[in-house]
């Protein structure tokens, strides 16, 4: 921490010091009363393209550092009701003192109005910075994802994932209401840009904070993005139909209309090349494992989420099928409404082979495995959020959730356990046939007021969360053990298991305003919890030919009844650069787990003092440069199953207990991370550093006998952690014009100790882990993208206690995009992935090169778009995989997706205003 902290401190020594000259001045308006938080920006009188950008302080005074600059500029100094002042400049070599500049009033004064002939390029308005959408120069036909990697310090990963100055952003709105999930995947890669008006980007808020006006802790963002008043009515689309070999096919369309506040989208797809269905990049479409994400079956199972909804998913080879719709309005001026609905259906076929090494002190013992799975599983998910506006202070929310999961599968399979001399301890198999049905309900009701005080508020929330769930299963499995008397366990069976949790809570938030800019909150949050979990065992009658055996050894029933408690009291102050919030309270957890069990009552009354405290600051050094900090301690009470007494049979190979005498787990964890962009070198870097120490933590008790047959526990175990660390830097040159080389290069530091019980004897294992990486983006012109990567992943991990003393292994990762818009109306794309893991077991190919392609080309007007796709060119993706864990080393492979061709078509529709929307309009010279 301390080599991080010094780190920090040269780096922020360096930008500052490394600054020649800057530029300086004081804003008033006509009546000499300064204007805070104007606007500031210099650009290239070129292209009118942004060099930097400041803002005035509380006084009215300015600051911008910059590097000289031999080109001619101009200077602008912008506010709401004001008219621009702009001044030009033909080279700036030296500091440059402005004095007092006077800006005058416009001709019509509004709160939001801007008088401007040109909009500037950005704005901070307090808590949000705001970009004008067209500042920004991107191909015709960008999407917004296109137009937010253009914006400083933002950054989207291949993945869709934003990141803001590194920290993450976790909300995205399109004239603040959801569109298709909160992460903004849907919108980023489906709006196209040129609706865009303004790009806001806030700290994200809860919705309590954000009815009551309440500042948040800004340790993540939200991006709302704004639709240009005159095209806020249009529809837009896509629609994609491809078949190929082997049978693969592809399907997905995603249509959307909207007409100012009202909104629609529908979306679906249906393929079996594991896709999620859902996604939009116009090089691969559905394809997975493409635009150099580092796809096998082991690392990546294609699943995606959308608004809490998984998508895909599993391992092997599977096909989803998907339909959704969302929908968004107000009503009237003071009720907003948006609501969706989800349905996927996946089918999953997977043949699976394991080794394991299983690490005791004294020895090792040899599992290997093989299985087979069929599985279809269907999700229903609906979500609902009205906001009513009761009053002018007063605003009511309702956000209803429904999700449904029904699913049917079949697993069979067999393992035989070895000693170190190749004997015989035991062997096993089994088939089972499932079929689930899972049912959640939850519902938010809040009322939040505002009061006249600035700063005072008062909400009163009520959430519920219903849970049900019954699973019936046949069970036919055997398991043989030969080096003792141990008789052999047959079982056919019909099991039904049922549970339900019910959890009510009331919450009550007060904050009173105590000095300017420093707030007191009060919390009370009471939570009541009624948990069920049932096991009803038959045995096959032979006699009768049914399961009316009941099995008293194979059956239980289990409650949990509690009331959670927690008052809490914040203390929080936000100045013009800083913020700094404390959270201190105690939860007093009284709840009774109880187990009826082979016609025996168990009862285990508990009363647990669970104290926490939170805290989080952070402090803006610039206006793109900050360092945030935080730090939490918690204690959490064991879960139920760790308390019940009685022995559990229901595995063949093992029994497990638990212990009524655990305590309670104390964790402590902190963050600390610095990050800085300097707008007018295109660079940026951030750092960071994070962990979490266990004082006291609940971990497992294992003995095994001479069959390899384990009995199980729990015990309370002390000084357990984990860390993470790391540096990412990124820095763009403009070659000319229209070319750009952009590198990206970062670092990352992991760690871990666990701590466990084997045959009385305490084992330890520490695990490190350290990942440099580089990536390098040449754009010419928009029209050839090239995208060279590489990351080398270093592991090791030291044992204590157990038969081996280490195990070391290191996975070369290495990746080349292609992307050409070019000649006119071709689309082609092209990524090849290399792995090379050390730690794959020998016997197997520890490399394999996945190389996928695609060619297309535009037609009729550029609406369609012909495609052919190869996946995996060289025949040579696989799931072979080894891990290591706490207590064993094993390799596994699975089933996996190979080498097919795809033909699609897709068509586009784009039509906003009126207006039909032209792409791939790029320059050709």
């Amino acid at each position: 921490m301390k080599n991080l902290l010094l780190i920090c401190t040269l780096l922020c020594a360096n930008f500052i010091f490394a600054q020649k000259i800057e530029l300086k001045g004081k804003v008033i308006s006509e009546d000499k009363k300064t204007i805070e938080a104007a606007t500031i920006y210099l650009s290239s009188k070129k292209d009118s393209t942004l060099i930097d950008y400041t803002i005035t302080d509380v006084s009215g005074n300015f600051k911008m550092p910059i590097k000289k600059i031999e080109e001619p500029t101009f200077i602008t100094i912008s506010n709401i009701g004001f008219e621009d002042f702009s001044q030009d400049f033909e080279t700036i070599k030296e500091s440059i003192d402005f004095g007092t500049i006077t800006l005058n009033p416009g001709s019509d004064v509004l709160d939001e109005l801007v008088i401007t002939t040109d909009a500037a390029p950005i704005r901070i308005k307090k808590d949000t910075l705001e970009f004008n959408a067209a500042s920004f120069k991107v191909r015709p036909d960008a999407t917004v994802k296109e137009l937010l990697e253009q914006l400083p310090g933002v950054e989207v990963g291949d993945d869709g994932k934003i990141k803001v100055n590194g920290k993450e952003v976790n909300n995205v709105l399109v004239n603040g209401k959801p569109f298709f999930g909160a992460d903004g995947k849907v919108a980023i890669e489906n709006l196209p840009k040129d609706i865009i008006n303004k790009v806001q980007i806030t700290d994200s808020k809860t919705k309590e904070e954000k009815l009551t006006g309440a500042s948040s802790d800004g340790e993540s963002k939200t991006i709302n993005l704004t639709i240009d008043e005159d095209k806020n009515k249009g529809l837009f689309g896509r629609f994609i139909a491809g078949y190929g070999t082997d049978d693969r096919y592809e399907s997905s369309m995603l249509f959307n209309y909207f007409k100012g506040d009202f909104k629609v989208s529908v979306l679906g797809a249906s393929n079996n090349i594991n896709s999620t269905g859902f996604s939009t990049n116009e090089i691969f479409d559905n394809m997975s494992g493409g635009r150099n994400s580092y796809y096998t079956s082991s690392s990546d199972d294609g699943s995606y989420s959308l608004n809490g909804m998984q998508f895909g998913g599993g391992k092997g080879i599977y096909q989803t099928d998907m339909i959704g719709v969302n929908y968004s309005d107000n009503w009237g001026k003071k009720n907003k409404v948006s609501m969706n609905y989800l349905f996927n259906e996946v089918e999953n076929n997977n043949t699976n082979k394991t080794r394991m090494e299983n690490l005791l002190p004294d020895n090792r013992y040899i599992t290997e495995s093989e299985s087979k799975l069929k599985s279809k599983t269907g999700n229903h998910t609906f979500n609902y959020d009205i906001e009513m506006e009761l009053d002018s202070l007063t605003t009511l929310t309702i956000v209803p959730n429904i999700k449904n999961t029904n699913s049917t599968s079949r697993n069979s399979g067999f393992s035989e356990t070895r000693n170190e001399m190749g004997e015989l301890l035991n062997k096993s198999n089994n088939t089972d046939f499932l079929s689930v049905d899972n049912t959640i309900f939850s519902n938010e009701f809040l009322v939040a007021r505002r009061f006249k005080r600035k700063g005072r508020s008062l909400s009163i929330g009520f959430n519920n969360e219903n849970r049900k769930n019954t699973t019936d299963q046949l069970k036919d499995a055997a398991a043989y053990f030969y080096q003792t008397n141990l008789p052999e366990d047959i079982r056919n069976q019909s099991i039904n298991t049922k549970s339900h949790t019910d959890a009510y809570t009331v919450n009550v938030v007060y904050r009173e305003p105590i000095a300017p800019k420093q707030t007191l909150t009060f919390t009370f949050n009471n939570t009541w919890t009624n948990e069920y979990q049932g096991r009803a065992t038959y045995d096959f009658n032979t006699a009768t030919g049914n399961y009316n055996n009941y099995n008293n050894l194979l059956s239980f029933q289990n409650t949990l009844k509690g009331v959670k408690t927690a008052p809490s009291v914040g203390y929080q102050i936000n100045g013009e650069k800083y913020f700094f919030s404390i959270n201190s309270g105690t939860t007093i957890n009284n709840y009774d787990v109880s187990s009826l069990y082979n016609n025996e009552r168990y009862l285990n009354q508990r009363l647990d003092i669970l104290p926490s405290v939170r805290t989080y600051g952070n402090y803006r050094i610039g206006k793109s440069m900050s360092i945030y900090a935080n730090y939490s301690y918690t204690e959490t009470s064991p879960y139920m199953a760790q308390l019940l007494e009685y022995v559990d049979l229901s595995s063949t190979l093992s029994t497990t207990q638990g212990n009524k005498d655990l305590k309670t787990s104390t964790q402590h964890s902190f963050y600390l991370g610095f990050n800085n962009y300097d707008w007018q070198s295109r660079s940026g870097y951030y750092l960071y550093a994070g962990g979490s120490y266990n004082a006291r933590s609940i971990g497992m008790v294992s003995t095994f006998d001479e069959n390899y047959f384990s009995t199980i526990t729990y015990t309370n175990i002390n000084d357990t952690y984990y860390y993470w660390s790391g540096i990412n830097y990124s820095k763009d040159f403009k070659l000319s014009d229209k070319n750009k080389l952009s590198i990206a290069a970062g670092l990352d530091f992991n760690g871990d100790k666990n701590k466990g019980i084997q045959n009385n004897i305490w084992y330890t294992s520490n695990n490190i882990s350290l990942k440099p990486e580089v990536s390098v983006t040449l754009d010419l012109n928009k029209k050839l993208i090239l995208k060279p990567s590489y990351s080398y992943d270093i592991n090791y991990m030291k044992y204590d206690n157990l038969p081996i003393q280490k195990t070391n292994y290191f996975v070369h990762n290495a990746g080349f995009m292609a992307t050409a818009y070019w000649p006119k109306n071709v689309v082609f794309g092209s990524d090849v992935m290399y792995q090379y893991n050390s730690n794959i077991a020998n016997g197997f190919k520890k490399d394999y090169l996945l190389w996928n392609a695609s060619l297309g080309y535009n037609f009729l007007n550029e609406r369609f778009l012909a495609k052919v796709k190869i996946y995996d060119i060289l025949n040579q993706n696989q799931s072979v995989r080894r891990t290591a864990s706490p207590t064993s080393i094993y390799d596994t492979q699975d089933i996996i997706l190979k080498q097919y061709v795809m033909f699609s078509l897709t068509y586009k529709l784009e039509k906003f205003a009126g207006k039909k929307k032209s792409r791939f309009n790029i320059d050709e010279d």
